[in-house]
């Protein structure tokens, strides 16, 4: 026994390249769980210790829809709004009239004068910051980062139209106990605003005449829905216009133009009509997070393939209820795909999701998405009857969304098998190790 503790120089070597093994080891367990904690808990350090969420006000949307012009006096001040910041770098676009949901976000307009209950001007005029009634800001960067100035205390509200998961301001408790109301793509905020204009009744190409099946155009390569992709193409074809898995030619790029003119969803909208089905991946699941993805497919009568939030369904009101097909209900995409060649095989089946083309949408004004599709007023007439009503938030409410995972969506982490290869390398790498040192 005590000839083993002898230290020789094979010995040495030995109880060295053992200790290398477990230390390298556990450092790449160390990072793989600090990896997974990440993305399980979605709350950065920096924002857990700074103390919980701000008490919130329930919706002021409620009580909105129920306001009449006879609710407010005849004479009012007028209220002005001034939207602080840019959007994404760029100085608001203040429109003079308004204008269809499809051209424009985030639909810069308080209507002309005498159509809104309350005198009511939106203006991107900082130099008139001491007449302001509210200050809006961006809700990503770099907006954010430049915030109305405090003393002329006017409200601030918040406005944006992207997830948590890209927009770490909405988790920020530090930001959000500063605004005190919320524009969002949520239908739960005090003023819903989604990228997600009203389909329209437009008759699609016949069934016979589509010159392919799938669509797919993705210009980030969010990885869960690739991999969905990935593993679908497997299965059926999909023509993929877009930088992600792209298989096709023959669309212009996200941002190119023609005459100094973005025609990227102009160019889009004309191919998707030639598709029987759409890929139509939100970049996360978050609650209520929609885009005009879903409204692409759906007026251009090619059937949405969807997935996303679990609260669709608050999205498609009416006859829309029927209209797209859920990812979320197959257990794989060789499941979807087996439905899908099913139905491009069967011309019936497959017009059932487009019945509402013909019935119409049906009833929608009962609904958040219908009042925001037919308003009675424009979006910033309605925060200026907010303000006039005095229905302000002391703070918002933090929103935390959890990453997309690949097995919410019945796929395998293909960087898993890498690390299990990078283990078995490993592992195999010290067994030759130790046989040339005991054979030496």
């Amino acid at each position: 026994m005590m000839v083993w503790l002898r230290p020789t120089s094979k010995r040495r070597s030995l109880i060295l390249g053992c200790f290398f093994l477990v230390t390298l080891r556990t450092m790449l367990f160390v990072i793989q769980f600090y990896k997974e904690e990440t993305a399980r808990t979605r709350k950065p350090a920096r924002v857990q210790t700074g103390g919980g969420e701000t008490p919130v006000l329930p919706p002021v949307w409620n009580n909105l829809v129920k306001w009449k012009k006879e609710d407010f006096p005849k004479r009012q001040r007028k209220r002005l709004i001034i939207y602080w910041s840019g959007v994404r770098g760029h100085k608001v676009p203040v429109q003079k009239s308004g204008v269809n949901h499809t051209n424009y976000w985030p639909f810069f307009y308080a209507g002309q004068p005498g159509e809104c209950p309350v005198p009511c001007e939106l203006s991107n005029d900082q130099s008139r910051a001491a007449e302001a009634s509210a200050f809006v800001v961006h809700a990503r960067p770099p907006d954010i980062s430049n915030l109305p100035p405090i003393e002329n205390l006017a409200p601030w509200i918040l406005q944006t139209n992207e997830n948590p998961v890209y927009t770490p301001t909405l988790y920020n408790a530090r930001i959000m106990s500063q605004f005190n109301l919320l524009i969002s793509y949520r239908l739960d905020s005090d003023f819903p605003a989604p990228i997600y204009p009203m389909p329209g009744l437009d008759p699609p190409i016949p069934f016979q005449k589509r010159q392919g099946d799938i669509l797919a155009i993705f210009s980030k390569c969010e990885p869960v829905r690739t991999e969905y992709m990935r593993q679908l193409m497997k299965y059926i074809q999909v023509d993929s216009y877009g930088a992600c898995l792209k298989n096709k030619e023959g669309l212009i790029g996200l941002y190119g133009k023609i005459n100094n003119k973005y025609v990227f969803k102009d160019h889009k909208l004309v191919l998707t009509r030639h598709y029987k089905f759409s890929l139509v991946f939100m970049n996360q699941d978050c609650d209520y997070f929609i885009d005009d993805r879903l409204y692409h497919a759906l007026t251009t009568g090619s059937v949405p393939i969807f997935m996303g939030t679990d609260k669709v369904d608050e999205f498609l009101p009416g006859n829309l209820k029927n209209s797209i097909i859920k990812v979320s209900d197959f257990k794989s995409p060789k499941e979807l795909a087996k439905y899908l060649k099913y139905l491009s095989n069967n011309e019936t089946a497959y017009n059932k999701y487009l019945e509402w083309k013909w019935k119409g949408l049906g009833n929608i004004l009962n609904t958040t998405i219908g009042r925001w599709w037919k308003p009675r007023h424009p979006l910033f007439c309605q925060v200026c009857m907010a303000l006039a009503k005095g229905k302000l938030h002391r703070g918002l409410r933090l929103d935390y969304c959890q990453p997309r995972r690949y097995e919410d969506w019945g796929l395998k982490d293909p960087n898993a098998d890498i690390q299990n290869h990078y283990s078995t390398f490993l592992y195999v790498g010290f067994v030759l190790f130790v046989i040339v040192i005991l054979v030496s």
